[in-house]
């Protein structure tokens, strides 16, 4: 749950151009010898589970796993890639393949791994990176619209499925009790995980077509943050969103905030919150309202890679491979709670019939990544800087998409040729 809200990554500015190699096909035959891979915080602990599963399909090979906590990751990685003393695979954050492909540390994904086509779209997207594949997803996690349905059932309303029904369906939780119909972030540390969507769901697209400029001066894109916005100025929305995990809960519970918007561990929270009863009786989820042009969510998640220096390459792209299998992923999700990335996996089992689980399967069809960029992380940085300064009613939407074009544009997208 924590990892989920950590993977945004670690950016550097001072990333020399590079690039993995294009490794050789890799076969069939059974993995042998020592395969050695860095996880990260709860997965580096549960891994070796699934690790012993394949271990009794490959028997002459043996998967060796530490666990890397999350904040020290993204340095450690730097570090073994510059030395070249590496393991010879590792977990990285959705958001990460951009500052690590572009060292040259990687290997790209070699030629028919796996299909692209089993895994969800926005999954794959964030795998990629100038026009190769560098990772191969392993879970993922998306936000969908929590709220409270016995206010829904009292106001006689039902979930909202388009903007234009957003707000009335709001105020009518409002009129039941809530002194706020929903909760937004409003300038903490990731708030542009909540609020780029807003510009998705309009049609923005936030990068050009060749991946060296961002594009945040659009109509579209300005279009998403006045709706993000109207949510302020209708007071539906605190001004004071939350900023730390944890904290919208109780508010919640007691209903005085009546939905919000988070990931498949929100349940979790809730249950602890409330109680089994409460989010049995009281909590509905339902998908993303849909803008003029989609209902967009921010896509999270894990991807596998793989090493340049690596020892055992074939063995670590095998070992990837078992684990891009349904029925291995099926087993991961069953052993950790992360929502499998390979579309069929959701089949059979609790993934087929949890109708909170079914939320987030539709979500996930239209989920996106953030832009894959060298230098995303600085511009997230003025992205919560500028939307801050929307939601406390400093700054108009147009104003602050100005800034937040002008400063991006200075830092650079870093992937220039």
């Amino acid at each position: 749950m924590t990892a989920a809200l950590l993977l945004t990554g670690c950016g550097r500015t001072d990333a020399k151009r590079g690039q993995g190699s294009a490794g050789a096909p890799v076969d069939s035959s059974p993995a042998t010898g020592d395969i050695t891979v860095w996880a990260m915080g709860t997965e580096g602990e549960l891994l070796p589970k699934l690790a012993a599963r394949f271990e009794k399909a490959n028997p002459d090979a043996k998967v060796k796993v530490t666990a890397v906590p999350w904040q020290d990751y993204g340095k450690k990685v730097e570090t073994a890639i510059a030395s070249g003393d590496t393991p010879d695979a590792t977990l990285v954050g959705a958001s990460d393949i951009a500052t690590f492909a572009t060292t040259g540390g990687l290997e790209q994904v070699p030629p028919k791994l796996v299909d692209d086509s089993a895994f969800y779209r926005g999954a794959v997207r964030s795998s990629a990176f100038d026009g190769a594949t560098y990772g191969v997803p392993w879970y993922v996690e998306t936000r969908a619209l929590f709220y409270r349905k016995d206010l829904a059932r009292a106001a006689g309303v039902s979930a909202p499925k388009t903007w234009n029904e957003y707000r009335p369906f709001l105020k009518a939780l409002q009129k039941k009790g809530a002194k706020w119909g929903l909760s937004l972030p409003t300038g903490a540390a990731q708030s542009w995980q909540s609020v780029l969507p807003f510009m998705w769901q309009a049609g923005a697209r936030l990068m050009n077509e060749d991946k060296t400029e961002f594009t945040f001066d659009t109509p579209e894109a300005l279009k998403g943050l006045e709706f993000y916005q109207s949510f302020f100025t209708s007071k539906t929305v605190s001004r004071n969103g939350p900023v730390s995990l944890g904290e919208i809960e109780p508010e919640f519970v007691s209903g005085s905030t009546a939905a919000l918007i988070s990931g498949p561990w929100e349940q979790g929270l809730l249950k602890s919150a409330g109680g089994d009863s409460f989010v049995k009786d009281k909590v509905g989820i339902a998908p993303l309202p849909a803008g003029p042009d989609s209902n967009a969510s921010y896509i999270g998640g894990g991807n596998w890679t793989v090493f340049k220096d690596a020892k055992n390459r074939e063995g670590a792209w095998k070992f990837i491979r078992w684990m891009a299998r349904p029925d291995s992923q099926k087993a991961w999700y069953e052993l950790s709670g992360d929502l499998p990335a390979v579309q069929s996996a959701w089949n059979e089992g609790k993934l087929a019939t949890d109708p909170a689980l079914g939320v987030f399967r539709t979500q996930l069809k239209t989920a996106q990544p953030g832009p894959t960029a060298i230098r995303w992380k600085q511009v997230t940085a003025v992205l919560d800087s500028e939307i801050e300064k929307v939601a406390k009613g400093v700054s108009s939407p147009k104003a602050a998409l100005q800034r937040v074009q002008a400063k991006a544009s200075t830092i650079g997208t870093g992937n220039q040729r």
